[in-house]
């Protein structure tokens, strides 16, 4: 068993639940969410305080969010940039208006160069603090 592997899912869900849980306290920011060395942690695992804040606030305030597919996508990210990015920030954030439309199509397929667009700047780490990808 990948020891490293649980050690960073731990604390991502415990990070998770405890955001959660600052959210409904009222620490309804990014900024406010997270303290101490949690910041430090995400960064070192590609995931951003702003991405983090975004599934805790669509957890508390919709329902729409199932924390385990949560982890799931965030394990892809962290693997793509702990070993294709080695460790390294994307260079620049993508603009909203370099995303297709919700309204193009791919063989009749509504939005789906738009999905295209947002999993590859998702597994960048390049998308805009705006969007969200989950």
């Amino acid at each position: 068993m990948n020891t490293e592997h649980n050690e960073w899912q731990s604390q991502f869900r415990d990070l998770f639940f405890k955001g959660v849980e600052r959210h409904e306290a009222g620490r309804q920011s990014p900024e406010t969410m997270f303290e101490g060395d949690e910041p430090a942690f995400l960064e070192s695992i590609g995931c951003s305080t702003q991405e983090m804040f975004d599934f805790c606030d669509d957890y508390v305030r919709w329902g729409d969010v199932v924390y385990e597919h949560v982890e799931e996508l965030q394990a892809v990210r962290r693997d793509y940039f702990l070993n294709d990015l080695k460790s390294q920030p994307a260079a620049r954030r993508m603009e909203m208006e370099e995303f297709p439309a919700k309204t193009d199509e791919i063989a009749g397929i509504a939005w789906l160069p738009r999905l295209i667009v947002k999993a590859r700047a998702k597994l960048e780490g390049a998308l805009p603090a705006d969007l969200m990808y989950g």
